[in-house]
């Protein structure tokens, strides 16, 4: 080891690994940026990372206000249906990873996308106060199998 002990990456420029294979001049510039200017940055990257997938995530798949409840062994989803809409008009379809909501309007279906897979035959749908909710069982992961393995 080097016996400057002013830098602590010194030992980089001595192992093999790190020599030429790695760009590391610009390290010690490094250590000399504000901690609130990698704050900053990290938070600004979170924020368009997370404002572009929310917002593509709901202008393509439902103009309906939705939200998910995820517990133990349901999901559970409310969706707010809009005032001018007979609640009686509207019929839904799920499969193991979408709602399907029907009678919207004139020719007019709505999908929602569910974050879990969910048991379809099993599920039950409520309306109260202008909002539906279904309650959908999850689909268990299944018990372990015995494989047999072939040893050649």
């Amino acid at each position: 080891m080097s016996p400057n002990k002013s830098n602590p990456l010194d030992w980089m420029n001595e192992d093999p690994f790190f020599k030429k294979k790695l760009s590391l001049k610009s390290l010690e510039e490094q250590w000399k940026l504000d901690p609130s200017q990698i704050d900053g940055y990290v938070e600004k990257i979170i924020r368009e990372a997370t404002a572009s997938t929310s917002s593509s995530l709901t202008e393509e798949t439902s103009s309906l206000h939705f939200e998910h409840l995820d517990t133990h062994n349901y999901l559970i989803t409310k969706i707010r249906i809009p005032s001018g809409i007979h609640p009686e008009s509207i019929w839904a379809q799920i499969n193991r990873t979408q709602i399907k909501l029907n009678g919207l309007g004139k020719d007019h279906s709505e999908i929602i996308p569910l974050p879990i897979p969910v048991n379809p035959d099993q599920s039950r749908g409520t309306y109260k106060q202008g909002s539906l909710q279904f309650r959908m069982p999850k689909m268990s992961a299944g018990k372990f199998r015995d494989i047999d393995i072939r040893y050649l």
